[in-house]
């Protein structure tokens, strides 16, 4: 490693000078790079709010998108809604058998 004197007498290695110019150029690369939605959604995708968060955003798009398909006729949007809860429902109490079958049996008796 080659040493130097700076202009106050001090003994300073080449390579401190290298690595923080090279800190200053990352630096200045990585706040030019742009943040995107995606990254965004990945890193919330991450969290614990992210299943009751995104729970109440499809249920309110899909009344929301109930009420669109039924122009304002309130019997056509609770049997779209009726429709939906049924087949909710169902896929609720078929993965509710199957994940009966996936469970293991505790060990050691």
């Amino acid at each position: 490693m080659a040493q130097r004197r700076s202009t106050s007498g001090r003994k300073t290695s080449s390579s401190s000078s290298r690595s923080s110019s090279k800190k200053r150029s990352s630096s200045k690369s990585s706040s030019s790079a742009v943040s995107t939605f995606a990254d965004y959604f990945h890193a919330f995708s991450k969290t614990r709010a992210f299943v009751p968060v995104m729970s109440v955003l499809v249920i309110t798009v899909l009344v929301l998108l109930d009420l669109l398909l039924a122009w304002n006729e309130y019997d056509r949007f609770f049997k779209i809604l009726g429709f939906e809860l049924l087949i909710v429902g169902i896929i609720w109490v078929i993965g509710l058998v199957l994940s009966f079958g996936e469970s293991t049996p505790s060990s050691g008796k």
